[in-house]
């Protein structure tokens, strides 16, 4: 099964504002493929506010003669059909996903997805954080933070290292060997990636004698 690395970038502060989306594909343990589209937000959402600019640097001539979400869709869905999505703090990407379908009135995929964030937190204990530029540092990837498609590849280059520093090879092996459940998006809803929170080891008590 493949894997389908995905970013998205907001116009301004409804999650549903997407204004660029980068995807980056899994298959046998490389990254198979990219593709990214900068994406005309839905005439409810599609005002640019000036800190969403900031952060990513879309304005709104950027995407004047861009596709919308709806018209994109149609080459991202099949992308996403027998997948297993994955993305960095995936509660914000799979929230946008699914206020963007919600907006056009399209049904949600029936797909698998895991946090990237979440797995590093318990593959590389003690970093300052666990964003994904100071994950992709500690594993050696330097990148363009903040640009649908390069956080896409960056979200891929960490799961990779991931796999690799657990010394497995399937996605099902390692979220196992963490104790993360996948989440879920399906027609009627979703649910979200959880991880079991680790055991504390609890020492006995010495007596002292005497």
């Amino acid at each position: 099964m493949k894997l389908v690395c995905i970013d998205f970038e907001t116009a301004n502060r409804f999650i549903g504002s997407i204004c660029a989306v980068g995807v980056a594909v899994i298959e046998e343990g490389r990254i198979s493929q990219t593709r990214y589209w900068l994406v005309k937000p839905h005439a409810a959402c599609n005002s640019f506010d000036p800190f969403n600019i900031m952060i990513h640097g879309i304005q709104p001539g950027d995407v004047q003669n861009a596709l919308e979400f709806n018209a994109i869709y149609d080459e991202l869905g099949p992308l996403l059909s027998d997948s297993i999505l994955v993305a960095h703090n995936a509660a914000f990407d799979m929230s946008a996903l699914r206020h963007a379908l919600d907006l056009y009135n399209i049904e949600y995929p029936t797909v698998g997805y895991l946090c990237t964030y979440k797995l590093s937190q318990r593959i590389w204990s003690g970093l300052e954080n666990y964003k994904l530029d100071t994950v992709s540092r500690n594993v050696g990837h330097q990148f363009n933070h903040h640009h649908a498609l390069e956080d896409a590849l960056a979200c891929g280059k960490v799961l990779l290292a991931a796999l690799a520093a657990k010394g497995v090879s399937d996605i099902n092996e390692i979220t196992s060997l963490i104790g993360m459940k996948m989440g879920s998006l399906y027609s009627q809803g979703y649910s979200p990636c959880s991880i079991r929170k680790s055991k504390k080891i609890v020492q006995p008590v010495q007596r002292k004698l005497g």
